[in-house]
């Protein structure tokens, strides 16, 4: 076309994008390291899976907008390469000629690859097609519509206009080609002086091309050429206009994205990553105690806001949305590049980074997170909010001291009497003290199993009846368990999850040490959060151990006939399960629980709308357990709602339940505060039941009994065993369903 207008444009742009791309780099290499370029095969089949296939998008709680972003997505993918042909076709006239006249002697060589090229503009036609769809689709969706998670805002109309502006200006210029081709071809056919009389057919490899090639024959050959040179000087000029505006905006992902999915990480959500605490690695006091992956993760926030949609702190009210935090800490590394990259700061000399917490982020933001992990659930790239938090609470704790001053109990009894409740070690084991347990270590056995108790089942009234549960279908199934009576100490899950690092480690190591020195091969778990810690991060510590949720031990002992329910409940009992965050999302177990459930005579199983991997929190996680809710609604009073409307719609479908579907207002069903709504939450977590337990006598709804779902498989559960020898135990497969 002109090859020194492309080239100007090229290199300025090109300049420019540089310039901006080597700071936002340069923020990166400034930041702690970290090794991501392990599991390369795992690595690479995530990036195809979720990053290329765009899995999350398509999530059902977000799939219409899903399903047009990719058009959008694959729009862009497809005309990555007709853009490097339109460069091509500004420096060189014969690569024009070639790419736009299929009829041109340089394809009579090579009929496969015109076949293949036709193919390809077929697809570019109709992705570029899709994309306008899409992009009329985002538009209604933020002026009319406008759901909760959405930030309005200008940048998403400019590049909505940007996006437009490329399909539009390729179909024009495509279009000019073909008012051309077909007066040329007329005046061949008809003769130089006569006027065409009819425009040629549609061609099937540009279908959408066509019908604006017709639409612009018209205006005359003349007019149409203006318009298709126009059109593909405007095409470039939009794609080096993005390409500069794409550091600067939430749109950064279109770069980064990809990128941050492969470098995710390789294990369970639960898992914490591990500081060196003899390299004095103590938590995040400035951005650059934060890693290169913890900001590739802010560079990537497209903003959605689908980490809010059942984020807890966010429907209550608390001061603080992932979202939020991602643009407050990116906006603080954009604004002070070279303060990070080369310790300049704003007033031009050299002086020390200021903290996170006071600069960047309030401490309320920091401390508010249950961990529960939506917010990780629900980002298609995968950003990884939990643990850059926890790492902030770390140096409150740690260096600083500063942290919510209800946890200091909770730390000292950790401490000195391994338990968060500070009650004496000498009475861990009062709650079976006529059980007449095996104690792992006192000579009996070989055990299979040890029966990790738990700090709730051992110390908490409403959690011993659990763990009496659960051993009466252990015996009843002849399972060969033991306890660890009142050696048993914490695992240590909150005071990590509240920034205690040391204390937990403390704890992690002293009962990995016993543990292996006993022998121990596989624990039993009551309590999702001891579940999760002894599974995904005891094995850093060398506590390799094949670790068993309760309920999904109790699963495989119905299904290998070892234990039989034939109580029945009131007939027609309506029940509702409450999935616990660490047990599902963080780990994938939503089937066991609710097989064990429909198992039981007499009850009938009714799901609340936030269920399995969008269940919502009780409030409990990340050591919320320990702390006050001083800001905003309680977290369980939104959940026990929900119970109640749940039981209620089950009783009478005539009372009214919000729309699934409403993206205006998430939380709706937590709203509910109408009396009614009789029968059963389960639960499989002590935090749970400890939590809704509260919310009942809160909120006056003594008609929903919280039940551990040990405790009904019990009351269901045929007595016959009378102490007959142990036969082996079922090998329950721990993965995530």
């Amino acid at each position: 076309m002109n090859p020194i207008i492309t080239g100007l444009l090229l290199a300025g742009a090109l300049s420019i994008f540089v310039i901006t791309m080597s700071g936002r780099v340069g923020v990166l290499l400034a930041m702690k390291k970290e090794n991501r370029l392990d599991h390369i095969p795992y690595r690479v089949a995530q990036l195809v899976r979720f990053g290329l296939g765009q899995k999350r998008m398509v999530d059902p709680e977000e799939f219409t907008p899903g399903l047009f972003h990719i058009f959008i997505y694959a729009a862009f993918m497809v005309l990555a390469l007709r853009t490097v042909m339109m460069f091509a076709m500004g420096f060189s006239t014969t690569a024009l000629d070639v790419l736009t006249d299929l009829s041109h002697p340089a394809w009579d060589a090579a009929p496969p690859l015109l076949f293949l090229y036709r193919v390809y503009l077929l697809t570019k036609d109709l992705v570029a097609g899709l994309a306008l769809l899409g992009v009329a689709y985002f538009v209604w969706t933020r002026w009319k519509v406008k759901p909760d998670r959405m930030s309005q805002s200008w940048e998403a109309y400019l590049i909505l206009g940007f996006i437009a502006g490329l399909m539009i200006t390729e179909f024009m210029f495509g279009g000019s080609h073909m008012v051309a081709a077909n007066a040329a071809a007329q005046q061949v056919q008809m003769g130089a002086t006569q006027v065409p009389s009819t425009p040629s057919a549609l061609v099937w490899w540009e279908p959408i091309t066509s019908v604006v090639g017709l639409a612009m024959m018209p205006l005359g050959v003349t007019v149409a050429h203006a318009l298709g040179v126009a059109g593909f000087f405007i095409h470039l000029v939009i794609i080096l206009a993005f390409l500069n505006f794409l550091p600067l905006g939430k749109h950064f992902h279109i770069i980064t994205g990809l990128p941050n999915v492969f470098f995710q990480r390789t294990h369970s959500t639960g898992k914490l990553p591990t500081p060196n605490l003899e390299k004095e690695e103590f938590g995040a006091a400035t951005v650059k105690d934060l890693t290169w992956k913890n900001g590739l993760d802010l560079y990537s926030c497209t903003e959605c806001g689908r980490c809010q949609t059942h984020c807890p702190t966010y429907i209550t009210g608390k001061p603080l949305t992932h979202k939020g935090v991602n643009q407050d800490l990116k906006h603080w590394l954009w604004e002070n590049e070279k303060w990070v990259e080369e310790g300049y700061g704003p007033s031009g000399v050299k002086e020390p980074l200021p903290e996170i917490i006071g600069s960047a982020l309030k401490a309320e933001t920091v401390w508010a997170c249950t961990s529960c992990g939506w917010c990780e659930q629900a980002c298609p790239v995968f950003i990884e909010n939990v643990p850059r938090l926890i790492d902030m609470r770390r140096y409150q704790v740690q260096v600083k001291a500063e942290f919510p001053p209800e946890i200091q109990r909770v730390f000292e009894g950790m401490e000195r009497q391994g338990n968060p409740w500070g009650i004496g070690q000498d009475q861990r084991d009062e709650w079976a003290s006529d059980l007449a347990l095996p104690t792992w270590g006192d000579g009996g056995g070989p055990y299979e199993y040890l029966f990790f108790v738990g700090c709730a089942g051992s110390y908490d009234d409403k959690q011993k009846k659990v763990s009496r549960a659960l051993v009466k279908i252990l015996r009843e199934a002849n399972v060969s368990f033991a306890t660890l009576s009142k050696q048993e100490m914490c695992n240590g899950d909150s005071a990590r999850r509240m920034g205690n690092e040391y204390l937990y480690q403390t704890l992690a190591k002293t009962n990995v040490e016993s543990w292996n020195a006993m022998g121990v091969k596989a624990v039993i778990t009551q309590c999702p959060h001891c579940f999760n810690t002894i599974k995904n991060e005891y094995p850093e510590f060398g506590g390799e151990y094949r670790v068993i949720n309760h309920t999904q031990l109790i699963n495989e002992l119905l299904k290998d006939k070892r234990i039989k329910l034939s109580a029945v409940m009131n007939t027609g009992t309506k029940l509702t399960y409450h999935d616990p965050c660490y047990l599902g999302r963080h780990n994938g177990v939503y089937d066991a629980p609710r097989e064990v459930l429909n198992s039981i005579p007499g009850l009938e199983v009714v799901e609340m709308q936030r269920s399995k991997r969008e269940g919502f929190c009780c409030g409990a996680g990340g050591g919320r357990m320990w702390m006050e809710e001083h800001i905003g609604t309680r977290i369980n009073h939104n959940r026990i709602n929900e119970v109640a409307l749940t039981l209620k719609h089950a009783e009478d479908p005539n009372t009214p339940y919000p729309d699934a579907t409403d993206k205006k207002k998430p939380g709706m069903v937590g709203d509910y505060k109408e009396q009614g709504g009789k029968g059963i939450v389960a639960v499989a977590c002590p935090f749970c039941s400890t939590m809704l337990n509260d919310a009942k006598n809160d909120t006056g709804r003594e008609q929903i009994q919280v039940k551990d779902i040990t405790e009904l498989v019990a009351d269901s559960m045929e007595v016959t065993n009378k102490g007959g020898t142990v036969s082996p135990s079922p090998v329950v497969n721990a993965k995530p369903e």
